[in-house]
């Protein structure tokens, strides 16, 4: 069972914060939230696309994509948002995939405000929570995950950005019991058209397959 996250999309969601961690504890990096804070936005806008397409809207046809080639491949998929607007902070769509599936994977586009397209990447787990549970008996996880994903995105030819990681400590991570990772499939400046988001898909296939052994 594939969790499948279309980042953002909740209404209302930049108005409400949830914990970082767990345990009350503080970030330890910067991102969207700075290090030092203990409180998250719940869900945050996302960004807007140099054509004007919301980032949401980009993420929810992702997932759609990624979800049929899933399905063909003979794999279950928990489809977080399946539409325009789900009433879920960050936190319980970690929860309810760890809850319900095998590994969960987040899907965005990085809000840089670069002009040009720097390609994809994860988001990989930073030594300064990798002691705090549930992280620590999973980040091997995480990380392994995402190197999978990249390596797959790498072999149908998408750009990667530099090694294909970047340290951030996110919610997501911080409450995860399963396999999970934040993929980040480029920015602003990024193709989005359907027939890049195939390839994109098809290369997120392949990281899944390697990374179960299919």
């Amino acid at each position: 069972m594939i969790g499948v996250n279309a980042g953002h999309g909740t209404s209302g969601g930049s108005s409400v914060k949830t914990l970082c961690h767990p345990d009350g504890s503080a970030k330890t990096t910067g991102g969207s939230t700075a290090a030092g804070a203990t409180k998250a936005t719940a869900v945050s806008g996302g960004m807007t696309f140099a054509d004007g397409a919301s980032e949401s809207s980009v993420t929810l046809r992702m997932a759609q994509i990624l979800r049929d080639k899933l399905l063909a491949a003979g794999y279950d998929v928990l489809m977080v948002r399946d539409g325009s607007d789900v009433q879920l902070d960050n936190v319980a769509r970690t929860v309810i995939c760890n809850n319900v599936a095998d590994c969960h994977i987040s899907l965005h586009w990085d809000g840089d405000g670069l002009n040009y397209d720097k390609g994809s990447f994860y988001i990989s787990v930073p030594d300064g929570v990798k002691g705090m549970e549930p992280v620590a008996s999973h980040w091997t996880q995480h990380n392994a995950l995402g190197a999978s994903l990249v390596d797959g995105l790498r072999a149908q030819g998408c750009k990667i950005n530099g090694g294909g990681s970047m340290s951030i400590d996110l919610t997501q991570t911080s409450y995860s019991t399963i396999p999970s990772v934040d993929m980040e499939l480029g920015n602003a400046c990024s193709n989005h058209s359907d027939e890049t988001l195939n390839i994109q898909a098809e290369g997120l296939l392949h990281g899944i397959n390697a990374y179960y052994g299919r």
